[in-house]
């Protein structure tokens, strides 16, 4: 059985995909797309209304309690997901500049390791290529030297003065390494 995801008010696009699988997964997603005179199912009404009235149900289960409230003056699936759609996918369009905008803003915690961070920023990255906005290795490379916090200023020191370009699979390692570094480095200092 898949388990419904709960939604509040972001990261709609992937809620929506994970709803659409549970609700194709059920084999009533079909309900969404039209109304029983318009579908073109080989189905009988009784069978269509009652996979109908499971598929709202779903949706409204789907939905966090305040969007549940509001979402259930709307009588059918279709309705619920239509509405749905015209209000947060137009939101979603709109955060791709928030989505550069936490990755310019981006910045490495000192009191972490940045091997996590790393990650972070290369799920940010990844967000910016789903919505077309191209950012490509060298770039994130780059970025991610720059971001660096200052206890890291002799390591970026270190390849800034390389002169061959450095991939990201090399960088996280180099990364890895002196974050391990750091961390006996500070641990010796504890004792």
């Amino acid at each position: 059985m898949v388990k419904p995801q709960s939604f509040g008010v972001s990261e709609y696009n992937a809620w929506r995909r994970k709803t659409k699988f549970g609700l194709k997964s059920h084999k009533i997603f079909y309900t969404v797309l039209s109304n029983f005179s318009d579908t073109t199912e080989d189905i009988s009404e009784s069978q269509w209304l009652s996979d109908e009235d499971y598929c709202r149900d779903y949706l409204m289960n789907c939905l966090s309690n305040r969007l549940a409230e509001t979402y259930s003056k709307f009588k059918t699936a279709k309705e619920i997901w239509d509405n749905l759609d015209a209000q947060f996918r137009k939101d979603d369009e709109l955060s791709k500049s928030h989505v550069v905008d936490k990755f310019l803003n981006f910045k490495f915690r000192e009191d972490m390791e940045i091997t996590p961070q790393v990650v972070d920023l290369e799920n940010l990255r990844s967000k910016m290529n789903n919505e077309n906005i191209g950012v490509t290795d060298i770039f994130l490379v780059g970025a991610i030297i720059y971001k660096l916090p200052a206890a890291w200023h002799s390591f970026k020191t270190k390849l800034y003065w390389k002169t061959e370009q450095m991939g990201l699979d090399e960088l996280k390692r180099y990364i890895r390494i002196e974050d391990e570094n750091l961390a006996r480095h500070n641990l010796k200092l504890v004792k």
